[in-house]
């Protein structure tokens, strides 16, 4: 019985110590309601990306919904250290891997192949006169629709002071950059004061 205690309050700590180190890692902020997951690199789902660090999501609450204006809606920071901004045909090939990998793994039905992900990006200069590349991704939803479906991409390079390099900050919807859900996504951004000195 009381080794049964001890190893009762060692898992104890060890789950504290588990759940202080992951939120520890959440270095965005986004609306209360949005839901939250942090996945350490290599990502299981696409080894071949070759980062270390990790990705910080954030996704709305009805991101599931495709009935809804929040369908596929999401946002996510890699926190991996860059010391130079990617090129679009850098961050093209990255996010192939990532979505070809991320639909193949949630795929239920094992006699179908997931059709390859096709993505379109540009690199543009945004209002604040700094680089932004702009993505559409036609891509398989083995999450909920089991179709192909357009998402609207933007990649926001992010220098970092305190560490002397960039974090990608990607905002994700199958609404179009006009629609309104691009205001909230937009909101989503970098915790204040995260990269300074």
């Amino acid at each position: 019985m009381k080794k049964l205690i001890i190893l009762s309050v060692f898992a104890c700590y060890a789950l504290m110590g588990y759940a202080q180190e992951k939120s520890d890692l959440y270095i965005l902020e986004a609306d209360s309601t949005w839901l939250k997951e942090v996945i350490k690199f290599p990502l299981s789902f696409a080894p071949k990306i070759n980062y270390n660090g990790y990705e910080d999501l954030r996704f709305a609450k009805d991101w599931r919904n495709p009935d809804g204006n929040e369908f596929f809606t999401y946002a996510f920071i890699w926190n991996v250290s860059l010391k130079e901004i990617p090129t679009a045909e850098d961050l093209k090939f990255q996010m192939t891997l990532y979505y070809d990998g991320l639909m193949t793994a949630v795929n239920k039905d094992k006699d179908f192949d997931v059709p390859d992900t096709q993505i379109k990006i540009e690199k543009v200069i945004n209002e604040k006169d700094s680089s932004q590349f702009l993505a559409e991704i036609k891509v398989y939803d083995a999450f909920v629709t089991k179709k192909t479906i357009t998402l609207f991409a933007s990649v926001e390079p992010v220098f970092c002071n305190k560490s002397s390099d960039y974090l990608l900050l990607f905002r994700i919807s199958t609404l179009n950059y006009k629609s309104e859900i691009w205001k909230d996504l937009n909101s989503v951004k970098l915790k204040e004061g995260y990269c300074e000195n």
